[in-house]
């Protein structure tokens, strides 16, 4: 005579389990047309609650847009690992801390870097390079990306790089001229 114990509880559980879940999916396999050939007339019909405030469901502003576009190049351009990397401090300028602060340009200017500063030093290097760091590897980097052809790239990398950075210094026209007539 052969004993026959019951079977384990888990084992018993996660058969029902899967029974119910092999289930489900035949059921909303139905529901969503994909039974047999016959083509099923019911829809599943999904609504928004209405606690959802309204940015959340909104499209993305044009200006969300170039900032995302350029958080995509900052990535897939390789600019990432020097601007972004904290690790590798003092080989560039991090994104983190750099819209909105004046910089000391290898010429002995100082320039607040703002939009029309980073669209000039992307298009430009040469002419805008940062004291204290190499311009080479910029300058290799922006010769293999031909930027200057690119002008909606250049719009989106200042877009991102000003969006990540923190908030603008207030320069007025008159701190302008004085920091003008120093050089």
């Amino acid at each position: 005579m052969v004993n026959v114990s019951p079977p384990p509880r888990r084992l018993v559980a996660g058969a029902l389990a899967g029974g119910v879940v092999l289930t489900l999916g035949a059921v909303l396999a139905l529901a969503l047309g994909g039974g047999g050939g016959a083509q099923s007339t019911s829809s599943i019909r999904v609504s928004t609650p209405t606690s959802v405030p309204g940015y959340v469901t909104a499209p993305f502003s044009a200006e969300q847009k170039l900032v995302q576009e350029g958080a995509h190049l900052v990535v897939a351009d390789g600019c990432a690992a020097c601007h972004l990397d904290a690790a590798k401090a003092g080989l560039a300028p991090d994104f983190d801390s750099f819209a909105g602060h004046r910089v000391r340009l290898r010429d002995g200017r100082s320039l607040l870097v703002d939009e029309r500063y980073m669209r000039a030093g992307l298009l430009h290097p040469r002419a805008n390079a940062i004291a204290g760091y190499d311009p080479a590897p910029m300058l290799a980097a922006l010769a293999r990306l031909h930027l200057a052809s690119h002008p909606a790239q250049v719009a989106a990398l200042a877009a991102f790089i000003e969006q990540v950075g923190p908030e603008a210094e207030a320069e007025t026209e008159a701190e302008a001229e004085v920091e003008a007539k120093r050089r």
